[in-house]
């Protein structure tokens, strides 16, 4: 945690790197409450903002904060090797933060289950399935969480110097 929390430091310096990650943020934490009531029928925002619990909010809200975090670390790598000529390389980084982005909200959208259901029929995947992400969605959403800490304690190890090889 300490190196993210330099690495966070050493970033917002600029304050263009914290103006990205603010709004990646509220657009990741919109998505996971908008896609809802975009893709269920009858369905309206405040409707959708009743059924939520507390735990629900709080899960979804560091979920968004992680990825907004990520995306602003990795943009930062991004620019720097890019200043060292060192594009191709970055950009595959940038291009796993972004994969990991989209999984993480894949992830939030375990709290709806119309949504749930969506993503797992394209995947081709039954309702089975459905049913159980949902009856442990608390679980999934605390595995995005950690897979998103240990996405960004690599790319706080890069920022910080400390490891050139980290993606």
């Amino acid at each position: 945690m300490k190196q993210i929390y330099l690495a966070a430091i050493n970033v917002f310096k600029e304050r263009n790197y914290f103006l990205a990650f603010a709004l990646i943020a509220i657009l990741f934490f919109g998505l996971f409450v908008f896609i809802p009531v975009v893709t269920i029928p009858g369905n309206d925002l405040r409707f959708q903002l009743s059924i939520y619990s507390q735990r629900d909010y709080i899960l979804m809200f560091l979920l968004a904060i992680l990825v907004g975090l990520n995306f602003s670390l990795q943009i930062y790598t991004f620019k720097k090797q890019k200043e060292q000529h060192d594009f191709f390389n970055s950009a595959g980084q940038v291009a796993v933060s972004g994969v990991s982005g989209m999984f993480g909200a894949i992830v939030g959208t375990a709290a709806c289950a119309s949504c749930l259901a969506f993503l797992f029929g394209l995947i081709g995947l039954g309702t089975g399935s459905v049913f159980f992400v949902l009856n442990n969605q608390t679980y999934f959403l605390v595995g995005a969480i950690a897979l998103m800490l240990v996405s960004l304690y690599f790319t706080a190890r890069k920022v910080n110097g400390i490891c050139e090889k980290c993606t």
